[in-house]
């Protein structure tokens, strides 16, 4: 039976929301072109497609060649968990959770409202698509920032990462941030959730689709309760809090548990990138630390209990031996 951490495995989850960090990257890079040598939005779009496509190819490479040494070492990949459960019984959860996930998706893209108090994403957005460069003019009063703006807010790349999809796929601005994106993240967060429950329950499948159930059920009743997960996801999925308390923060989790340090290390990257430091920038690198002390005092005091227990041996085996 595989103990939390004892192996690191490489799972779908790994795949899309891995693969969705490096994106979110790689929009980094772009952006930064953007800001710091002046590049026109059209020129940043077109570096991030290169990039992305470029890293597309390099990821399918990659998973050839290491299925082709696979099959010549003639290994076959094992399924986790110490059993499959009951068919029935998975397909069953399995349909019920479909249905729940289609239907939240049909909420957020057929609904008019979200929480927009403080938010400007969609106006940055259009300021980018409309003038043709990065952070060339305040969205609020349409001319240039007066003083400046802010580094730590200059850096953060998701308007970009948006004004590019809309730019790629012809969608209006406003459906790619009100609709689009929190179907993304929604998705996102039950792959994250189902990497978390896949490590915890050692690959048992029924309880993993019943703890992703349970996650998809809160996240629904906590639609109506502002400043919850599931408000946030069904009415601010595109802000980057939202990214990282659905995403970003069970997949850290998960690849804690899992050992995953490739893993936490684009998870506290991709916060940096997404989510001003006012509001809470560095959670992810903070739960990190955190998770290495824990780990350490739980290794000390379990070596300090083995050691008691040893001097307790030692010290019985002497007043037997005198007794003897």
């Amino acid at each position: 039976m595989r103990g939390l951490g004892d192996k690191m495995t490489f799972r779908i989850s790994d795949i899309l929301v891995g693969g969705s960090l490096i994106i979110i990257g790689l929009t980094e890079v772009a952006h930064l072109a953007g800001c710091l040598l002046g590049w026109s939005f059209l020129t940043v779009t077109d570096l991030l497609l290169v990039e992305t496509v470029l890293f597309v190819l390099t990821g399918i490479l990659a998973g050839l060649i290491r299925r082709k040494k696979k099959a010549a070492a003639g290994v076959r990949q094992r399924k986790g968990g110490k059993i499959e459960g009951n068919a029935r019984t998975q397909w069953v959860l399995t349909g019920v959770l479909a249905f729940l996930i289609l239907l939240q998706m049909l909420r957020i893209l057929s609904g008019n409202a979200a929480w927009l108090e403080g938010d400007m994403t969609l106006e940055t957005v259009n300021t980018f698509l409309k003038e043709n460069g990065v952070y060339r003019v305040n969205p609020l009063t349409g001319t240039a920032y007066v003083g400046g703006m802010s580094f730590r807010l200059k850096i953060l790349c998701l308007p970009t990462l948006y004004g590019t999809i809309s730019r790629w796929s012809g969608m209006m601005p406003a459906d790619v941030v009100y609709r689009l994106i929190p179907c993304i993240t929604l998705g996102l967060g039950y792959f994250a959730y189902g990497k978390m429950a896949d490590t915890i329950f050692e690959g048992n499948p029924i309880k993993v689709r019943t703890f992703l159930l349970m996650v998809g059920i809160l996240f629904s009743a906590e639609a109506y309760m502002p400043g919850v997960d599931g408000f946030d996801i069904f009415y601010g999925g595109f802000r980057g809090v939202t990214i990282r308390t659905a995403v970003l923060i069970p997949y850290l989790i998960a690849c804690l548990m899992d050992r995953n340090y490739f893993g936490v290390i684009l998870c506290i990257l991709a916060e940096a990138c997404i989510v001003w430091t006012l509001y809470g920038a560095g959670v992810c690198l903070l739960i990190t630390i955190a998770w290495i002390v824990l780990r350490r005092l739980l290794i000390l005091l379990n070596h300090t209990q083995m050691m008691r227990r040893e001097k307790a041996e030692l010290h019985c085996n002497r007043r037997e031996g005198d007794t003897e």
